[in-house]
């Protein structure tokens, strides 16, 4: 792909110490609920109780009957909780992340308690549930191991990893003195752990899960237990007493299976649509629901409508919306959220097509536009977590997790159905976070992380002409593809010897490797830098000279010698402390030929002669830059801008809009890309477009102001039979003024 950046450089005289630094706020605001709990308030009101993610995460108690918000509780250290449980005492209980704390709520108080971190090192609570004494349950990551939390003594309890190599202890549910814990990432595992004893036993699944990924859901109902299996998605059902398998549900949506109401029946979502499933007949039936969705738990509540009498099936969406289901009339109903959206961490950034600043959510996903120019943010919903983002043929390519799904969005178009548009998914390939994204010409290439507990990422390459791709994985053994570059018809990438969460790595080394995209093969593998375990990013200079960070170190290589001729240590990295690193650093050469980038949550320029290394902002994540040459990052849920039109003492500065005197001379800053190669190439041709040519004339790269007035300056670039047009400069000329 040819693009061009044209810009005017002049020498000006600026105070190095003014501030260049632009809070622009929030990018994306979002209800997203992974977990609730049903209970009463102490008039004995019906209440459900939702923890929605954000900066930080918010508990809110929502009126059942109404949906109004009664009232809400920030849990400071948390940016969401998949785990809300009520014990018998109607005592509300929420397990976060990222902190692993455990939050405590007595229903009519007016703040919420934090207890802690159950687990010190464990980073994560999973679901969590109450026996009939009042003590709390949870599993946890990375640990994969399950604590309790005695209420009386106020004390935790570590039962310790469930089972061996398993980092994630998923699901969990009580009977009688007995837990039952859903453990995996590598494989599914159902334990049964004695409370009072701490024994565990394991339960066999069958055979034939065998390949299945995690126990992701557990639910008891009287002597039946429920786990739900992932990624098929199957719901197998126990008899307790025999511990026996008496049914296999496909389908089931999760996350929850309901308690019986005032029949044997129990409730649950099969592809979005609530059925009903008698606990004796084991018969399973749609109640007319169709668009119910995802399970977040389920009350049976008394709502005082006509409509709704008795009993009410009662179950809260991720959106916040309330849905109801009678079973006595079969009627349904949706009541809106009344939730308020919170705060969505920024988790990709990019330059779109337009020029624009595009910014991808965490969790719950989203899209916003920041323009540049007019300074406004615009939210787009409907997309999940954007791991990776870039522009290419226009159009703006998006990797989206879980499923690694590739979509693409056309800024000139409205933002409706079918923009964007989905071009393919690597789900069934085994591969979930498309991180790494780079322009090969025409193509575009695609790096990825396997799923949760595999090894072995992959090279995608996609013909977006005629919507074909060709998938590559394992080009370096049991190896993440976190980073990419491109030259000359071969892909440079970099890799993480971390797959999926949940599975140790088999690799010690991160590799470089180079792909030829014609012949559909690898050519080269090395080890750029010895123990480093990630490769989190690649450029190349206007020379040639292939750039990357591993973490902290920064490694020049050259693709002549095949070789790293130069490399700096410019951060130091802890290898045995992280628990995986997919993406940590982002690179850039600018035209005055310095690098940027961010890593270690600094934003940074590195003179690549000399590799003197400076840091420009402290408590900065991600990076892009706009057509101006500025630069944003984010911290948590907020975008910020750093300007870089300014620069210290008497340097060179590029500029899209200029004044000159008449009769001064400026030198004219037109920088060619070709896929990843920038600079000039010397085999283009350029025509300079003056739309006013007695304002200013063009010589040998410089603009001499001719005449007073106002002129745009474009240039169109010939290469290889292919025609660019640059963006447009506006290039004002002022009288020089007198001496008094």
């Amino acid at each position: 792909m040819l693009t061009a950046n044209l810009g005017i450089t002049t020498n000006k005289n600026v105070d190095a110490n003014k501030n260049k630094l632009t809070e622009i706020g929030t990018a994306l605001n979002a209800v997203s609920i992974p977990s609730a709990a049903y209970g009463k308030s102490p008039n004995g009101e019906e209440w459900i109780y939702a923890v929605a993610g954000g900066s930080p995460a918010v508990l809110n108690i929502v009126a059942a009957n109404t949906g109004k918000l009664i009232n809400s509780f920030s849990l400071e250290g948390a940016s969401n909780a998949w785990g809300v449980t009520v014990d018998p005492n109607g005592i509300v209980y929420i397990g976060s992340y990222s902190s692993a704390n455990l939050y405590r709520y007595v229903p009519g108080e007016d703040l919420i308690e934090n207890l802690g971190n159950p687990i010190p090192g464990e980073i994560f609570i999973w679901r969590i549930s109450s026996d009939d004494d009042g003590r709390i349950y949870g599993g946890t990551y990375p640990g994969g191991k399950v604590f309790q939390y005695n209420p009386n003594t106020r004390e935790f309890r570590d039962y310790g990893q469930m089972a061996e190599g398993q980092q994630y202890a998923r699901s969990i549910d009580l009977y009688q003195n007995k837990a039952y814990v859903g453990a995996g990432t590598e494989e599914p595992h159902l334990i049964e752990l004695d409370v009072e004893t701490g024994e565990t036993l394991k339960i066999n699944l069958p055979e034939k899960f065998a390949d299945q990924s995690n126990v992701y859901d557990i639910n008891i109902v009287g002597n039946k237990l429920f786990a739900r299996l992932t990624g098929i998605n199957t719901l197998l059902v126990f008899d307790l007493k025999t511990m026996e398998i008496i049914d296999e549900i496909e389908n089931a949506s999760g996350l929850d299976v309901s308690p019986t109401g005032t029949t044997n029946l129990v409730y649950l979502s099969i592809n979005g649509s609530l059925h009903s499933y008698n606990l004796n007949s084991l018969k399973l039936k749609s109640v007319g629901f169709e668009d119910f969705g995802t399970a977040i738990g389920f009350g049976w509540m008394k709502v005082g409508e006509a409509d709704f009498p008795g009993e009410t099936l009662v179950s809260i969406a991720s959106n916040g919306e309330v849905r109801k289901y009678n079973p006595e009339t079969g009627n349904v109903k949706v009541t809106p959220s009344l939730i308020i959206a919170e705060p969505v961490e920024i988790q990709s950034l990019t330059q779109g097509p337009n020029g624009n600043i595009f910014i991808g959510g965490f969790f719950s996903g989203g899209l916003a536009e920041y323009n540049y120019q007019t300074n406004q943010l615009k939210e787009y919903k409907g997309l999940g977590q954007i791991e990776g983002m870039i522009t290419h043929n226009d159009q703006l390519y998006m990797g989206i997790y879980p499923g690694a799904y590739i979509h693409s969005y056309n800024p000139n178009e409205p933002y409706a159905c079918g923009n964007p548009v989905e071009h393919f998914r690597l789900q069934d390939k085994g591969q979930d976070r498309p991180f790494a994204m780079i322009s090969a010409d025409d193509k575009l290439a695609i790096g990825t992380v396997p799923n949760y507990g595999e090894l072995g990422g992959a090279l995608t390459i996609y013909d977006p002409e005629t919507g074909d791709y060709t998938f590559h994985q394992n080009v370096v053994k049991n190896q993440s593809v976190i980073s990419l570059a491109y030259c000359d018809g071969l892909i440079f990438g970099g890799t993480s010897v971390w797959g999926g969460l949940g599975i140790t790595p088999s690799e010690g080394e991160a590799k470089l490797f180079i792909w030829d995209v014609e012949n559909e093969q690898k050519v080269l593998e090395i080890v750029p830098v010895s123990g480093e375990k990630a490769i989190s990013a690649l450029t190349f200079d206007n020379k040639g000279y292939l750039w990357g960070i591993t973490s902290g170190i920064l490694f020049k290589y050259s693709i002549k010698s095949n070789r790293v001729v130069q490399q700096k240590k410019i951060y130091s990295m802890e290898w045995d402390s992280v628990s995986h690193l997919w993406r940590g650093g982002f690179l850039k050469i600018n035209s005055n030929g310095n690098l940027y980038g961010q890593t270690h949550d600094e934003l940074f320029i590195v003179n690549t002669e000399t590799f003197e290394h400076e840091v420009l902002v402290n408590n900065a994540s991600l990076f892009t830059q706009d057509p101006d040459g500025n630069f944003y990052f984010a911290r948590e849920h907020k975008l910020y801008q750093y300007k870089t039109s300014v620069k210290e003492g008497n340097s060179t500065n590029s500029y899209k809009n200029t004044t000159l005197l008449k009769g001064e001379v400026v030198k004219l800053n037109l920088e060619i890309i070709l896929s990843n190669r920038k600079g000039f190439i010397d085999e283009a041709e350029v025509e300079w477009v003056i739309t006013n040519p007695n304002v200013v004339t063009i010589e040998d790269g410089r603009v001499i102001g001719s005449y007073i007035g106002r002129t745009d300056i474009h240039a169109v670039i010939f290469y290889k039979g292919k025609k660019i047009t640059s963006n447009m400069i506006t290039v004002t000329v002022h009288a020089p003024t007198s001496n008094k």
